[in-house]
């Protein structure tokens, strides 16, 4: 690398750590997540959360894409993810009424913290002993990114029905729906990866169809994301495991 010119090094050492740059673009998110929480601007927190989960999933695919591995850079990817998806929806949660917030709901966002904690300390701990493994199909237990994704959604949800219809029923749901992602994230409950849904070959009429529902959802979203986000989390949470019992009961059979 040394006999390269200093432009074609440069763009090198770009290549090989664009990966870790937008982990640290996740780490950022986090970070300015909390300052937001502090200020109590829980929505613009709730969206860097969501502007994070892109970085998330681009960190992965840009790294095998270009073929590049920093050695530290996975690590740094799980400490992002501890903080943007483990500990920001905690607080989320915890500072809606921060001044009338039970004990108990702060046992339940820290359980939160817990749970997300022990599930990435496990992730880590399998990439490493399972480096040579070919990566299963399917995610067990419900993903650190997407359990802070769909509470960072709710905050959406309770912040426009509060602007728009004055309901708080979703504020007053969140310590229970918090709890029971809790529970879904160190449980073994298999979830598809979507990414490899995307990628899977289809006859082109099913693929028509998925480009006109993509789109469709597109628009849905730009004109109600609060709505949207929170609907397409529920929905993979509560059918993102059908696949695999589809095959079970085929194999069955």
């Amino acid at each position: 690398m040394e006999n390269l010119p200093f432009f074609q090094r440069i763009l090198a050492t770009v290549k090989n750590y664009l990966p870790t740059i937008i982990s640290m673009g996740n780490l950022a998110c986090g970070f300015g997540a909390i300052v937001f929480i502090i200020n109590n601007e829980l929505a613009y927190a709730a969206w860097l959360v969501i502007a994070a989960m892109v970085f998330d999933g681009l960190d992965g695919q840009i790294a095998r894409l270009t073929k590049t591995n920093v050695a530290w850079g996975a690590h740094l990817d799980t400490l992002a993810d501890m903080i943007t998806f483990g500990l920001v929806p905690a607080f989320l949660i915890g500072r809606l009424v921060v001044y009338n917030t039970p004990i108990a709901v702060w046992f339940v966002c820290f359980f939160y913290t817990l749970c997300a904690t022990i599930r990435l300390a496990k992730f880590e701990f399998e990439s490493i002993n399972n480096s040579g493994n070919t990566r299963s199909k399917y995610f067990t237990g419900l993903p650190t990114t997407l359990a802070g994704g769909t509470v960072a959604s709710l905050i959406l949800l309770d912040s426009y029905l509060k602007t728009t219809l004055n309901i708080q029923a979703v504020s007053t749901c969140l310590p229970s729906i918090i709890f029971i992602l809790s529970i879904l994230m160190l449980s073994k409950i298999p979830y598809i990866r979507i990414v490899d849904v995307v990628k899977s070959k289809r006859d082109p009429a099913s693929l028509l169809i998925t480009i006109g529902l993509f789109f469709t959802l597109l628009i849905l979203f730009i004109l109600y994301p609060s709505i949207m986000l929170p609907l397409g989390f529920c929905v993979y949470i509560i059918i993102g495991n059908q696949g695999v019992f589809r095959n079970k009961a085929i194999h069955s059979t």
